[in-house]
């Protein structure tokens, strides 16, 4: 076709002869050949034949509008052509094209399907259907009177501690000292008397705060001037503006509760302790035991609400109110007298009816809350994964509130959020790509039934004793197992469910701590009261305990030996082996005290070993009559 002068349309007849046809034939045929949508040298050839057939027509004599008029519809000759020429091609080659058009029709099918599904998505505006703020609202303790509210005393004990915001001794040398866990004979003792001497009055209102029936924190609620003093203005600007905007579908109200009272509560029962502490070096028992029963009440004021990192402080604080008072009881022998040994029993050992088992009552409207903006809604409890552009970045910011180790957020601690470049790189495809998110996410219902599935299994095991540790935390294994089968359908379990499992076992923890504090100051009145240590267990029973104090690791009556100074009281410990609970047991070169404890701390408490992974080749110490205190000597 080197002939074929240039701008000629594909099968023109020029193109094929020399000798010229007329305008209006040679238009006609390459009109044909074009509509006959063949391959190029199947064209080539139907223009060929369509140029023969009007060269004959004009030697016959027809005149070119005549041979045209001859010739008939050029669509429907276009048709009959293509169909012929189909016809020749061999059986494998029809099939070919056969196949590539039901492709095409197919592709172009499911493009109009994809593209007409975004459009229903983008239209489906989330319902907020459930007001999960006011749901959670409910759950708060209310005040029968003002004078019953225990924060208000509170918040003015802490801002006389100088604990404001913009307070010039906020970060004194003695606050640190007592938030470090000085202890007498130790460096930072004289900072720590000298900072809790000059707070005398304020260390009262604490105690007085601690004494009040309801905690009443403004959760979800407004801050005062006086609360933004105490936690700054930008965390009362962010609550109003949470509260603003909890309407919006593109906000997550419910996960951005604040709750900066967590780490202010938990620094007021440091306090009280390092005062129990002081009260007992200079023999004034009644103090001491009054310091020490406000921080066990602080523990019950901030589980209000039953959010999980709540009910993990309230455990931290029970802890450190227990340790330090075997401790003072074991350095300060003769500190308490019968009346007071006994109160503390009580208050030391006991955790108020379902404060000591998991509820994630809060954490469901958590669920529910990021439920309704991130998925739409049939109506019947169903519906499509929904992610936009505007959502994105408020979901980002709920996430690392959810997965930050820090008490400040409203989201449950969750050490082992997947919260990764590659997490990210998912949330913005679902952005992008609504459809295909929508698609391969788990829906509405399904990924509601997993998270109340897990929810509840969580909350059965948490009432299992410590020695089932290893079933409580296989939870956590096998959520995770299922998780990681399919990782794109359950991403926000991924995202958003925190290691529940360790929380559960924290629960055990706390009973069984309980337990030991009840036995402990129960064998401390048997002494007064007879002039002797307990010879076993049951000698308890059932003038001081009711029924029997049980190892919490072996099922069986906890360990009691010794005389006088050599008195003991101990557990087997995780790994069941009676070590004879030798206070000064050593493994592997560790402190004493974080050994013979084994529960050194809580998830939610730093500087100690970790709780879920106890040591497992010593005893677990629960008392020690040998009137010095050495194994709890050491700066936290």
């Amino acid at each position: 076709m080197s002939g074929q002068p240039a701008g000629d349309p594909l099968g023109s007849p020029r193109a094929t002869h020399g000798d010229e046809l007329p305008k209006e034939i040679s238009a006609l045929c390459s009109l044909v050949a074009r509509r006959t949508r063949l391959r190029r040298w199947e064209r080539l050839d139907v223009a060929r034949e369509l140029a023969s057939h009007f060269r004959d027509a004009l030697a016959a004599g027809r005149s070119p509008a005549d041979a045209i008029a001859a010739f008939g519809d050029p669509i429907a000759a276009a048709r009959e052509l293509r169909a012929a020429a189909i016809a020749k091609r061999s059986p494998i080659d029809r099939a070919f094209g056969r196949a590539l058009r039901f492709t095409a029709f197919t592709v172009a099918g499911l493009a109009i399907a994809y593209a007409s599904f975004g459009v229903y998505l983008h239209l489906q505006v989330p319902r907020i259907s459930v007001d999960t703020v006011a749901k959670f609202r409910a759950r708060l303790a209310v005040p029968p009177t003002p004078d019953a509210a225990a924060w208000p005393a509170y918040r003015t004990a802490l801002l006389a501690l100088g604990r404001a915001v913009d307070d010039p001794d906020l970060d004194s040398a003695g606050w640190n000292a007592v938030q470090g866990g000085a202890r007498p004979g130790t460096e930072s003792w004289k900072p720590a008397t000298d900072w809790l001497a000059a707070h005398q009055s304020a260390i009262a209102m604490l105690r007085d705060a601690a004494a009040r029936p309801v905690f009443a924190f403004p959760a979800a609620a407004e801050f005062t001037e006086e609360d933004a003093r105490l936690f700054g203005s930008d965390a009362a600007r962010a609550m109003s503006e949470l509260l603003a905007t909890r309407d919006d579908p593109r906000k997550f109200p419910m996960v951005g509760i604040l709750l900066p009272h967590l780490v202010s509560m938990r620094s007021a029962a440091r306090v009280a302790c390092a005062d129990a502490t002081l009260a007992a070096d200079t023999g004034d028992g009644e103090r001491a035991a009054a310091d020490l029963e406000a921080a066990m009440r602080m523990s019950v004021h901030v589980q209000d609400g039953r959010v999980l990192i709540g009910d993990l402080v309230g455990i931290a604080i029970r802890s450190l109110a227990r340790y330090r008072a075997i401790e003072l009881l074991e350095t300060y022998p003769g500190l308490w007298d019968a009346a007071q040994l006994e109160r503390l029993q009580q208050a030391l050992g006991h955790v108020p009816p379902g404060l000591d088992r998991m509820e994630l009552g809060a954490e469901r409207l958590m669920w529910i809350d990021l439920e309704q903006r991130l998925f739409t809604d049939d109506g019947h409890g169903n519906g499509w994964f929904r992610l936009d552009r505007d959502s994105l970045q408020p979901l980002v910011g709920a996430i690392e509130q959810v997965s930050a180790p820090g008490p400040t957020g409203g989201g449950s601690a969750n050490p082992r959020a997947d919260w990764s470049f590659g997490t990210m790189a998912k949330l913005a495809l679902a952005t992008t790509s609504g459809p295909a998110a929508a698609i391969v996410v788990g829906d509405r219902r399904e990924t509601r039934e997993f998270f109340d599935r897990w929810s509840e299994r969580v909350e059965r095991v948490s009432e299992l004793p410590v020695r089932e540790r290893a079933e409580i935390l296989r939870v956590d294994e096998e959520l995770g197992d299922e998780i990681a089968k399919n990782p794109t359908r359950f991403l926000l379990p991924r995202l958003m469910m925190p290691a529940l499992a360790r929380a559960a076992f924290t629960m055990s923890q706390d009973r069984a701590w309980a337990s030991a504090c009840a036995t402990v100051f129960a064998a401390a009145r048997y002494r007064r009261d007879n002039g002797r240590w307990p010879s076993a267990a049951e000698d308890l029973v059932p003038t001081y305990l009711a029924p029997v104090p049980e190892d919490p690791w072996s099922g069986r009556p906890v360990r009691m030996d010794g005389a006088d100074a050599s008195f003991r009281i101990w557990s087997v410990g995780e790994d069941r082996s009676d070590g004879g609970g030798a206070p000064d047991a050593d493994a592997g070169g560790s402190s004493p005290a974080a050994t013979t404890l084994c529960f050194r701390d809580s998830p939610v408490a730093s500087g100690h070993p970790d709780p879920a992974s106890p040591p497992t080749d010593i005893d677990w110490v629960w008392f020690s009559a040998s009137g010095n205190g050495d194994r709890w000597r050491r700066e936290n």
